[in-house]
């Protein structure tokens, strides 16, 4: 239903090639976000004395992506409201940080001056299937005791 309307959205000038390609490319964009596939997008924060305000999880020991798994209310990403919980980040100024151990992200984080420029893609079904999983581990050492 995102997609169906698309054509008469779509404002392009140029030859009708141009114009098909355009309609093509927003259609597609379109159906991957209808289907819960984001874009990335660039975010650039101040690093400040209280941090950049969100935490992650995951990473390639917990053979996961890298998310933001918390917005800290009143922190720098929560009053530039820039950042959402279950967006994946991709990378850390400028270095991938896609299928990399979470203490490299951490310390890509952590050694930002200035500011810190993020790419992320908002993909929040895989973050709460993540937290389902390690909650069903959790809860499974419990049980097995000590």
């Amino acid at each position: 239903e995102v997609y169906e309307n698309i054509y008469e959205t779509v404002d392009v000038s140029g030859s009708p090639e141009i114009r098909a390609n355009a309609t093509a490319k927003a259609t597609v964009a379109a159906f991957a976000a209808s289907e819960g596939h984001a874009h990335p997008r660039v975010v650039e924060l101040p690093k400040t004395e209280e941090g950049l305000g969100f935490n992650v999880m995951g990473g390639k020991e917990q053979s996961s992506p890298i998310y933001i798994s918390r917005i800290i209310p009143g922190g720098v990403a929560d009053r530039l409201n820039c950042l959402k919980r279950g967006d994946q980040l991709l990378s850390v100024n400028g270095v991938s940080v896609e299928g990399e151990f979470h203490e490299k992200a951490v310390e890509l984080l952590k050694l930002a001056q200035g500011s810190v420029k993020l790419v992320v893609r908002y993909t929040p079904q895989i973050l709460e299937e993540m937290e389902a999983r390690f909650e069903r581990q959790k809860n499974s050492r419990k049980q097995a005791g000590p």
